[in-house]
């Protein structure tokens, strides 16, 4: 094999892998515009998009269902059943308010024991029930500490992070 021929059969090998690389790019770029149609298409899916809104829907309807309840509890303007002849209008309101309330924060909550949430759906039904403890003493979310004891923070150094060692 002389100089000449093997210089010949260099160019054609380097011709040949520049026909490799220019399929491979191409190849790439048909991948890149298949993926690209095939997540248009799952962004265009109604069925998909229906199910969004509905559920979006749903949950908005369900919101402001617990809203309207939980604001008319805590009003006062609870929904009076049974029969209000020998009990006391006012003290049954406040009964069934109450039992209202309790039932939104077990259903709020999640965690809540299934016992106390069924007590407290029962509870608004039952006009024989005696009326709860007072409002005054109810509260929402985090019981203030006790008056007759230190906040914890006040013995800590106000330049520390994280617990104490």
């Amino acid at each position: 094999m002389d100089k000449s021929e093997f210089e010949r059969l260099k160019a054609e090998e380097k011709a040949h892998l520049q026909q490799l690389r220019a399929l491979k790019q191409q190849h790439r770029g048909a991948q890149r515009t298949a993926s690209t149609a095939r997540a248009l298409g799952a962004m265009t899916d109604r069925t998909a998009s229906d199910n969004l809104d509905a559920a979006t829907d749903k949950l908005y309807r369900d919101a402001a269902l617990a809203e309207a309840r939980y604001d008319l509890a805590t009003e006062g303007h609870a929904p009076v059943t049974g029969n209000a002849d020998d009990v006391d209008r006012e003290a049954l309101a406040k009964a069934e308010a109450e039992a209202l309330v309790r039932q939104m924060k077990a259903q709020m909550g999640g965690g809540g024991d299934p016992s106390s949430v069924e007590a407290a759906r029962t509870a608004g039904t039952d006009s024989t029930r005696a009326p709860a403890a007072p409002a005054g003493e109810k509260s929402i979310g985090r019981t203030p500490p006790p008056a007759d004891e230190p906040p914890p923070a006040a013995d800590r150094d106000p330049k520390s992070i994280g617990r104490q060692r």
